[in-house]
């Protein structure tokens, strides 16, 4: 969605809703900031109902509860905020808890909500493809180039698109069913990227995606994983997408143990040949 309250507008009709769930949404609506931070009794107070409505509305559209549908309201409303204004928002909100606590917090709530068949099923789709391109930008394609360095450690043909607009275009005319779309897409969507996946998609590359909320590239992908990436700082969290990264890259190493041996023991040697690495 291009904004917080087209997307509160299109909740108001994807479903048949109460009275009092949309006492709920007015809620929301009208203070997205206080309604991502405050607690299902909070808003049930604010909202003038009981905190029974408030769950039964997160499950009315779709959410497993209010904890879900909250965490989902604060990445929307953050992704909503310019670079200033998350900024400010951080250091306001973020004064009791370091970076380090916050992100502790995120992996905790990662590991209850994370679907991870959707990253088996990417890895899965990774494995098949005859290439895979990694597209991200800005500070969000550091997970990327872990992702495409340590997977043609492990022998697949995955690279990382973080340049220029113009040599994305390339990539993705040079891709075929045979071939995957990796994005990574955190706070705010880079327009350009969800265009690239839409013509990917339109040649029959696979989309995978992994987003903190549901946005344009997740409606188009063929599988995608969300991750929290809240921040108590400037940017957004890496941590979880990292993790996620991580777990992909486990799956790849385990398809084939023989493959993976092999693929690290010629590495090595090449590190040897070149002096690349040493152990000074």
């Amino acid at each position: 969605m291009s904004s917080f309250s087209e997307w509160m507008a299109s909740l108001r009709t994807s479903a048949h809703l109460t009275r009092a769930t949309k006492a709920v949404l007015r809620i929301i609506e009208s203070d997205p900031e206080e309604a991502a931070y405050c607690s299902a009794q909070a808003l049930a107070d604010l909202a003038d109902v009981n905190v029974a409505t408030v769950v039964r509305a997160a499950q009315a559209l779709g959410y497993s509860g209010w904890p879900a549908f909250s965490a989902d309201i604060r990445s929307r409303f953050l992704a909503s905020l310019s670079s200033r204004s998350l900024y400010l928002h951080n250091r306001r909100t973020g004064m009791l808890a370091t970076s380090i606590d916050k992100d502790i917090e995120l992996l905790e709530r990662m590991r209850t909500e994370l679907d991870e068949s959707a990253l088996n099923t990417m890895a899965e789709h990774i494995i098949s493809a005859e290439s895979v391109g990694v597209f991200a930008t800005g500070s969000y394609a550091a997970p990327g180039m872990q992702l495409a360095h340590v997977a043609q450690m492990l022998g697949y043909r995955v690279r990382l698109h973080s340049g220029s607009v113009t040599s994305m275009v390339n990539e993705v005319n040079l891709m075929t069913p045979r071939d995957c779309f990796f994005a990574i897409a955190l706070w705010k969507s880079s327009r350009a990227i969800v265009r690239l996946a839409e013509a990917a998609h339109e040649k029959g590359a696979k989309v995978l995606v992994i987003a903190d909320r549901r946005n344009s590239l997740t409606e188009i992908s063929d599988e995608f994983a969300l991750v929290p990436a809240e921040s108590s700082e400037l940017i957004s969290s890496l941590v979880c997408t990292t993790s996620a990264i991580e777990y992909l890259l486990g799956c790849l190493a385990r398809r084939d143990e023989e493959q993976t041996q092999d693929m690290l023991g010629r590495i090595d040697e090449l590190w040897g040949i070149t002096s690349a690495i040493t152990e000074e």
